[in-house]
């Protein structure tokens, strides 16, 4: 008719759920999508109408709120136009703690045209004004983006399409921070990286026929901060000894507790010319070094988009120099530190799939520490070159720490002094080898693409320096990768070894002690996911896995001591350790022996007379003979330990063989158990209440340890003697085959003064002083 028709229409949807079919292969069924406080209104014709729409749509924890106003119509036949007024979009999640939404503002109306351009090769064509949005993050900052006039074509079938986009703009004001909204679990912050950097960016593209394209990001203000180097605070380090867990606590990054980097520029550059594609990045700091990149490569354009293909050719050129690896600390393990300065020059060259360096990589002044650990290598140094598929490693070497003071003295203890050992220096270890790559290896295939040969030399190195922990090791490894299987063969030998094991371990809960926690429960459920995944990955190629080939022989030494527990002892022997298998622990064969051992039990200093450690097996469970035996008495007394590591059987011994209160008598009075009288008897069990409990960790040597002494003790009168006829004595060894002794009665003012010589294994010289002076010459046989 003559009047064009007109439409007013007003949708309201207070709550719809929306599910979509699973995509093709998912294994479950898409969260459905639900909408609420939908409103839409329409009014006007085909020429003009407008279009208001408000609401909010949920997926899983994703919100998403929009408010928008819209005009468009039909201005002929083949063409449309349109205008978008404003926007508001609004996006959250709710599993990102403290995240605010992301809010996205037009500041400027769009106006767009739509036409169809009909022919031979019909022709899509849509052009769009300049204008201008915000965009707020959960981080504070806000970035503005303006963008020139927008045009986009597309003709041609679905076979065969030409398509070109023009689009030029910039962006100003992006913070660093919104890194962590995007990171997820593995955040930049969390990693150790904090700052207020702020970045400007700009964009020219041109793509149709040929490709004409211009992006970069450019630091506009601010730095990097890391939690590492000179400026990090380690809060607390806690150590327990060998064999019980340590702790470390470092404060969270942050002004005052992290390194800025001194970053002077921050630039990436991409450009494309026809095929070609070239990036530049360039870093420059003060504190974090200065990096250099430069590569270009070439695209192929087919069905309408551009791809990269594996054989297209690759060139570049990287320079880098880091003054101070120490900044980047954060990388290492935590409680970790290194540090050093780092030099590299390369050139790639070759294809996607195969790509070639060559140039020189060195370092000088490197050093590595971990204050709990015990680790402290320093001094070191780097040449590599690098040739193709492979880097040659021509020069690396460490020296060790400088220790601290830390020795077990006496019988049994280090033969050599902290003295002597400062003057030998921390040792080296040096090294060389390969590390080559290849092509990407066929599915299914165990090996890796990986290859590697390294052979070191290990110079009397002071691998660990704790006060509790010390040991220097010779020797060398060698180790290698080739066809997805690892292998490490060597003998290493220690030069010196300090281990001084706590004699209390810390508190645990008991097995009948059970935490209840929605949060544990909800951690403990989110591992077993991650655990279950990760094995059904490793299920997955398990048939593809090679074990390693571990063949090491170490050898203890001669000088390798340990204290704690009630034991103070040298060891020797030699271990042969193997693994080949993916799980389990390495397989240990071999035999340790105890030297000049002596082991503290029922307030008595024993010594050890045989003591041997067998493996055959697991490294932690080996077969123990042990036998420790009191000296300077006349009756073979002692403590006898057989069985395993995890199950040992610990029982008296005694020879000539004695009941357990009479061998019990010897081993805690050092005589024979009175045959009556009550006075012994109160005697005996204050002595052994005494010299059992009064001991630190349940080893009866606190009190003679507490008066540097070897043996505090009480010596009954016999039988039927007067209880003021018994004496108390103190011991102490000065050698391994001399003893002193002094004994003071409790009825008389004098005492006894006893030195104890063994001049062979049967041949014993006494001598006495007191009341009465006296020298002896002992020689004792045993028979049964």
């Amino acid at each position: 008719g003559a009047a064009e028709p007109t439409v007013q229409a007003t949708l309201t949807v207070p709550k719809l759920e929306v599910r979509l079919p699973a995509a093709a292969g998912a294994t479950a069924t898409a969260g459905p999508i639900v909408l609420s406080g939908l409103r839409a209104e329409l009014a006007g014709s085909l020429a003009q109408s407008t279009l208001s729409l408000k609401g909010e749509a949920t997926e899983g924890s994703r919100k998403f709120v929009l408010d928008t106003k819209a005009s468009g119509g039909l201005e002929r036949a083949d063409q449309w136009h349109a205008a978008l007024a404003s926007l508001r979009l609004q996006a959250s999640d709710s599993t990102l703690p403290d995240s605010g939404p992301w809010v996205l503002d037009l500041s400027q109306a769009v106006h767009a045209t739509v036409r169809s351009v009909p022919g031979a090769t019909p022709r899509l064509e849509v052009e769009a004004s300049a204008a201008s949005a915000t965009l707020k993050g959960p981080a504070p900052g806000t970035v503005r983006i303006d963008w020139q006039p927008l045009k986009f074509s597309s003709s041609g079938t679905d076979t065969r399409r030409a398509v070109r986009l023009q689009s030029k703009g910039r962006l100003q004001g992006l913070p660093m921070a919104w890194a962590e909204a995007l990171g997820g679990a593995d955040t930049l912050n969390r990693a150790g990286f904090s700052g207020d950097l702020l970045f400007d960016g700009d964009w020219d593209i041109d793509a149709g026929d040929t490709l004409r394209a211009h992006a970069s990001l450019t630091r506009q203000s601010g730095d990097l901060r890391v939690q590492a180097g000179e400026a990090a605070l380690v809060t607390r380090i806690t150590s327990h000894g060998t064999g019980a867990a340590s702790e470390i606590t470092m404060n969270a990054a942050g002004p005052g507790a992290s390194t800025p980097a001194g970053l002077r520029r921050a630039e990436l550059k991409v450009d494309a010319e026809g095929n070609t594609v070239r990036a530049n990045l360039a870093w420059d700091s003060e504190r974090a070094g200065e990096i250099r990149v430069e590569a270009s490569t070439q695209v192929q354009q087919r069905g309408g988009g551009w791809l990269w293909p594996e054989d297209a050719p690759i060139a570049g050129h990287v320079t880098a120099k880091m003054p101070n690896l120490g900044v980047w600390s954060i990388l290492a393990p935590p409680g970790w530190r290194v540090g050093g300065t780092l030099q590299a020059d390369a050139t790639l060259s070759g294809n996607r799939a195969e790509p070639r360096w060559n140039g020189t990589l060195g370092a000088d002044q490197l050093a590595v520490r971990a204050l709990v650990d015990g680790l402290d290598l320093r001094n070191g140094r780097l040449r590599a070159t690098l040739e193709g598929t492979r880097v040659e490693i021509n020069e690396f070497s460490l020296e060790g720490g400088t220790g601290g003071q830390a020795r077990i003295p006496g019988q049994g203890g280090n033969l050599s002094t902290t003295a002597s050992e400062a003057a030998k220096g921390g040792g080296t270890l040096t090294a060389h080898g390969e590390l080559g790559w290849g092509p990407a290896p066929a599915p299914g295939s165990s090996a890796s693409g990986i290859r590697m040969s390294v052979q070191a030399q290990l110079n009397a190195l002071r691998v660990l320096v704790r006060s509790d922990r010390q040991l220097t090791l010779s020797g060398q490894l060698q180790a290698g990768l080739d066809n997805g299987q690892f292998t490490v063969h060597g003998k290493l030998v220690t030069d010196r070894a300090v281990i001084i094991l706590p004699d209390d371990t810390a508190p645990s809960l008991g097995s009948d002690v059970v935490v209840r926690s929605a949060a544990l429960d909800r951690e403990r459920a989110e591992k077993a996911e991650r655990d279950a995944q990760a094995a059904r990955t490793e299920q997955a190629r398990a048939h593809t896995a090679k074990p390693p080939d571990i063949a090491v022989q170490f050898d203890l030494g001669r000088d390798f001591a340990v204290q704690g527990r009630g034991v103070t002892t040298r060891l020797e022997g030699q271990l042969d350790i193997r693994s080949t298998s993916l799980e389990g622990m390495p397989r240990v064969t071999g035999e340790v022996r105890t030297v000049s051992g002596q082991y503290r039990a029922y307030g008595q200093q024993l010594t050890i007379e045989t003591g041997v450690a067998r493996f055959n097996g697991p490294v932690d469970n080996p077969q123990l003979d042990i036998l420790a035996i009191r000296p300077n008495i006349s009756q073979r007394a002692g403590v006898a330990i057989t069985g395993t590591a995890q199950s040992p059987r610990v029982r008296l011994y005694s020879e000539p063989q004695l009941s357990d209160q009479e061998t019990l008598s010897w081993l805690v009075l050092g005589r024979a158990s009175a045959s009556g009288g009550g006075e012994s008897v109160l005697l005996q069990q204050a002595a052994l209440a005494l010299l059992g409990n009064l001991g630190q960790g349940g080893t009866g040597g606190g009190l003679a340890s507490r008066f540097g002494l070897d043996e505090i003790g009480f010596k009954g009168p016999g039988s039927g003697g007067d209880v003021r006829d018994s004496s108390l004595t103190v011991g102490k060894r000065l050698a391994q085959n001399f003893y002193i002794t002094y004994e003071r009665s409790l009825g008389n003012t004098l005492g006894s003064l006893f030195i104890f010589y063994d001049l062979t294994r049967r041949l014993t010289l006494r001598a006495q002083a007191g009341q009465t002076s006296a020298i002896d010459l002992i020689y004792t046989v045993q028979f049964d």
